[in-house]
């Protein structure tokens, strides 16, 4: 899913209208389509996205407006290359629970991944506003993410500032500040951040070749050979190290 965050308990606010019915045979019928939409976020998870739709299909023939089925629809709608179909699902959604960030997040991502990066923004926005927001980091990143693809990068990094203030073990954030931190000249910011994620046994290789070129840059071997051993520990077979070590023998 690259790295975009897409909450699928997203969908578990449950906001939805019903018309007027009988109470029991309400009940029923939103039990049922609960029901329909356990099965449908366990397919969608294990990446089973054509039953996922299914589920959600039949889970909206007993509850229509359900904004939580709705919402997870249209991601499976994306994954399958209906991003029309997607669109219209989640703007769905949305009236059914305009208040909910979490599809707001998602409308958002659906909107960047589509290529309209400058709509997706009000969104972000909108689901950062809500103060009981569960996961307010996501909504930043995605924002970030997104801003980047505008090439608005003062606005990314206030975005992965705020997402690191939310969760401050978000290695993705660092990540992503070191590079712009990089990119503006500031090697030494970029190396703190690098430093804690680095630190956490958790980082992508291309957290070691920022790492290492910060190093260079900087002029410290010691710390470059250290990290460059750290790197070649991890992961021995990436392209990019490979790269590194094929120059480091020609400079001897």
């Amino acid at each position: 899913m690259n790295r975009w965050i897409v909450l699928v308990i997203l969908l578990s606010l449950g906001a939805c209208t019903h018309t007027l019915r009988d109470p029991a045979v309400s009940a029923d019928a939103e039990q049922r389509a609960s029901a329909r939409l356990e099965l449908a976020k366990a397919y969608f998870a294990e990446g089973s996205h054509a039953i996922a739709l299914e589920e959600a299909n039949r889970a909206l023939e007993l509850e229509p407006n359900r904004a939580d089925v709705l919402g997870l629809r249209a991601l499976a709608l994306m994954r399958l290359g209906e991003p029309e179909q997607a669109r219209q699902s989640m703007a769905h959604a949305l009236r059914s629970a305009p208040e909910d960030p979490a599809l707001q997040n998602n409308m958002g991502w659906l909107l960047c991944e589509t290529g309209k990066a400058a709509e997706s923004l009000p969104y972000f926005d909108r689901a950062l506003s809500h103060r009981r927001y569960a996961a307010p980091a996501n909504a930043a990143m995605n924002a970030g993410t997104c801003s980047l693809r505008l090439n608005d990068r003062d606005r990314a990094e206030r975005y992965f500032q705020r997402a690191l203030q939310a969760d401050a073990g978000l290695l993705a954030a660092r990540s992503q500040l070191a590079r712009l931190a990089i990119e503006r000249g500031d090697d030494q910011q970029a190396r703190r951040y690098l430093k804690v994620v680095l630190g956490s046994g958790k980082a992508a290789s291309q957290d070691y070749a920022l790492a290492v070129a910060i190093e260079q840059r900087l002029g410290d071997r010691d710390a470059e050979r250290s990290i460059a051993a750290q790197w070649k520990r991890r992961f021995p077979e990436s392209p990019q190290l490979q790269a590194y070590l094929r120059t480091e023998t020609n400079e001897r």
